[in-house]
């Protein structure tokens, strides 16, 4: 049951019927030339939303999305593909293309800008100095500490060319609408594929400062640690009037995908309550904390949010992966329930890193049985951070393919 409601849910989430809804309703005023440019996840079907409704109106375009996405269905957009989480030449190469397209549009032009999540790694364009390289060791390090996305983020704008509002200044002055997709708990807009249309109030400092945390002076390279400490330019600072002609929606967010979870639930007669919009933290803690708020037997718990792994095992998996086995670890060995149903993907289709693309997984009494049964030893599993291959071992691996979004993590907890 709880699979066809997280079907319901990816189906409802779907960028295209997002951005054509907001197209309909949207004064868009005169302009002189029209350019689309984009990156993110779910870039390639707000593109083609975009495209449905301005059709040959539009002059030039560009988007960066995730290589293995299905081919989109454009003919005046271009499209780029690129990886993620770590960057490549291609994302490169078309951060180069997009502020090539800013830089062309001029007074009384319009762009539409298209960002969602995973934009940040998808568009790549390191300051000179520092190559992609050493930006995806940077990455790397800073992913596999479990520092959260705001603090990636905050090191990726201060060694980019694009992002922390570097893009803003080249579509100045002509006019902007920013639609975007957040996966971002609290919707900061700096933090969203690193700010490339909003102003960065952190520093250089703040980088350094998150290096320091968790420890990452002595290993990220050289080169890009004098860079933040060299007294560089800094990113866009807020008060700029090359803000003035931005205008950002966020057209969807956590709290979204909960509320088409609870809608898809109330129409499959299922009574629900929406425990958490914004869950963050270490991966395996939260789970067990959210676990002892599954208290009615009645309900389906929906909870939304992105947390962190902190990687200390040399296994494959992915947060939401892990949140469902350290879970279970839980039920098993504490709470004892008899029946329940617990449920954690990536509304975009990809948990992590494993070996074919994963959105999450399932567990059940039957998961529980069948560990047992292979004598599999889920603490084990949990310290190598090998969720994966737990899960594929009891077959209860969630399986979509990249999803065409990103709006975070969806979680569903049934008891009984």
């Amino acid at each position: 049951m709880l699979l066809d409601i997280a079907k319901c849910v990816l189906e409802k989430i779907d960028p295209f019927l997002l951005v054509k809804d907001y197209l309909e309703t949207l004064d868009i005023g005169g302009y002189t030339n029209l350019y689309v440019v984009g990156t993110g996840k779910g870039a390639a079907r707000m593109a083609e939303a975009v495209e449905e409704h301005f059709d040959d109106d539009i002059k030039d375009g560009l988007v960066i999305i995730p290589e293995n996405e299905k081919t989109p269905n454009l003919a005046f957009i271009k499209y780029t593909y690129a990886t993620h989480p770590y960057p490549n030449n291609n994302g490169m190469e078309g951060a180069k293309k997009i502020l090539e397209i800013a830089n062309n549009a001029e007074e009384g032009d319009l762009i539409i800008s298209l960002i969602s999540g995973g934009g940040s790694a998808l568009m790549c364009l390191p300051v000179e100095g520092i190559s992609l390289e050493e930006k995806i060791d940077t990455t790397t390090l800073l992913i596999n500490s479990g520092a959260n996305i705001n603090e990636i983020n905050t090191v990726r704008k201060h060694i980019s060319q694009i992002k922390g509002g570097f893009l803003a200044q080249a579509i100045y002055p002509a006019r902007c609408i920013n639609i975007v997709i957040s996966d971002v708990i609290g919707d900061d807009l700096s933090t969203i594929a690193s700010g490339p249309l909003s102003p960065d109030d952190t520093t250089f400092k703040d980088a350094v400062a998150v290096l320091e945390k968790y420890a990452l002076t002595e290993n990220v390279p050289q080169t890009v640690l004098n860079y933040l400490k060299g007294g560089n330019t800094e990113t866009i600072k807020s008060g700029q009037g090359i803000f003035e002609g931005v205008d950002t929606t966020i057209l969807a967010n956590h709290q979204t995908v909960a509320n088409f979870a609870k809608r898809c639930c109330e129409d499959s007669g299922l009574n629900t309550e929406i425990l958490a919009t914004d869950l963050s933290g270490e991966c395996r803690d939260k789970a067990i904390d959210t676990l002892k708020q599954v208290v009615d037997p009645e309900k389906v718990y929906i909870i939304t949010g992105e947390t962190t792994v902190t990687i200390k095992g040399k296994g494959m998996g992915g947060r939401n992966q892990e949140f469902v086995l350290s879970a279970l670890n839980e039920i098993d060995s504490n709470l004892k329930w008899k029946n329940f149903t617990v449920l954690a993907i990536g509304t975009d289709g990809v948990d992590g890193i494993c070996p074919q693309k994963t959105a999450g997984a399932v567990g059940t009494p039957r998961t529980l049985a069948k560990a047992k049964e292979l004598g599999l030893s889920m603490v084990k599993f949990l310290d190598n951070n090998d969720s994966y291959h737990f899960f594929e071992k009891t077959n209860d691996l969630i399986v979509t393919g990249p999803t065409g979004t990103n709006l975070g993590d969806l979680m569903l907890i049934r008891r009984s």
